[in-house]
């Protein structure tokens, strides 16, 4: 992946965090690509000889642990943060966050890439967003608390930053953007409210792109940025894009008020930060058998087990369904020269040879 100014991370050395996620994955070969050393800090062995096997180095241990995060971070110049554990309570991954910035300012690293999120802002999902845009209202998911935090600390720490906070991320290893909905149509019919909503998503390429550029840029401060595709879609494009591409599933459209009254009652209750049992034992299980292993051996499972129908949203997948709100780019646009490469034609283009192995097709 080049792109304009690609020649300054020729000879950079960075430290990334979450290198074998969904975005890792593509963001470790985008910066060898591009001639910058990597070194990559994974919490287990699994897929450390894939990395190394295309150039990057690899350390082995926790963020909490200064030893471990000390010595991966010397002499480093740019720290790519990805990392966040789903099925661990936001809190660990918030003292993991802490630990890794205590490490970072000792190790006196000059500019930090921090993968943050769209779900941090006041009026996601349903207002429009842009820079400036508040992110002030306590409460939400123990998720977005951890986020907001982690973005404070940033913003008011001493090293200069780009906070990436990104849309809803699809591309080849999506599970929320792209497996579950495909799960969904490989099921059979998915119920999408009327009026339908828009969709904001970026293809994870574009991320990287974003992160890419956020690396080189000259004048960083401690900077936000939306990141997005070029203009939101149609939820029924997406999806329709997905069983084009699988052969399989169907869209239909009820009334937002029909829908509603099929979920139980909004009652205010705490949201508590810990992951049910199935995600703690998921974790478990990805730590034994390897990410790759296990997912493969997951979705062997579900196709098992899963009965064919229809899918309704639930009351989280109901409000995203029904937005009207648009995610503005204008600020990565111009700060960063950042230019979404995937309509979602092109995202769905480059998604589909990883959903018909997926499928079998």
């Amino acid at each position: 992946m080049k792109f304009s100014g690609s020649e300054k991370l020729r000879g950079q050395r960075v430290l990334v965090t979450g290198g074998t996620g969904f975005v890792g994955a593509r963001l470790v070969p985008a910066l060898l690509e591009n001639g910058a050393h990597v070194t990559a800090l994974l919490r287990s062995h699994h897929s450390a000889r894939m990395l190394r096997q295309m150039g990057a180095n690899v350390v082995i241990g926790a963020l909490d642990d200064p030893s471990v995060t000390g010595a991966a971070l010397r002499e480093q110049d740019v720290l790519f943060h990805l990392a966040y554990d789903m099925r661990a309570p936001a809190a660990t991954n918030l003292a993991g966050f802490n630990a890794l910035m205590a490490a970072a300012e000792a190790a006196d690293i000059k500019r930090i890439i921090h993968v943050s999120s769209i779900v941090v802002y006041d009026g996601w999902p349903q207002a429009d967003l842009a820079k400036g845009s508040p992110v002030s209202r306590p409460g939400g998911t123990p998720y977005r608390q951890a986020k907001m935090t982690m973005e404070q600390t940033l913003m008011s720490g001493p090293c200069r930053a780009a906070i990436l906070q990104p849309t809803l991320i699809y591309g080849p290893g999506s599970m929320l953007w792209t497996d579950r909905l495909a799960d969904w149509l490989a099921a059979g019919t998915v119920v999408l409210p009327d009026p339908e909503g828009l969709c904001n998503v970026v293809f994870v390429d574009d991320l990287v792109q974003a992160m890419l550029r956020a690396a080189v840029l000259t004048d960083l401060g401690r900077e936000r940025f939306i990141i997005s595709g070029a203009s939101p879609a149609a939820w029924s494009d997406l999806l329709n894009g997905y069983a084009q591409i699988i052969g399989a599933g169907a869209i239909r459209h009820e009334g937002r008020n029909a829908l509603e009254n099929r979920l139980p009652p909004d009652t205010p209750h705490r949201i508590p930060d810990t992951p049910p049992l199935a995600a703690r034992i998921s974790a478990t299980a990805r730590q034994l058998l390897g990410r790759d292993r296990f997912e493969t051996l997951v979705r062997s499972i579900k196709r098992r087990m899963t009965s064919r129908g229809d899918t309704y949203p639930d009351r989280y997948m109901l409000e995203l369904f029904s937005t009207k709100g648009i995610c503005r780019i204008d600020h990565a646009r111009t700060r960063l020269g950042y230019e979404p490469k995937h309509d979602l034609a092109r995202g769905l283009a480059a998604t589909e040879a990883y959903l018909k192995a997926r499928y079998g097709k």
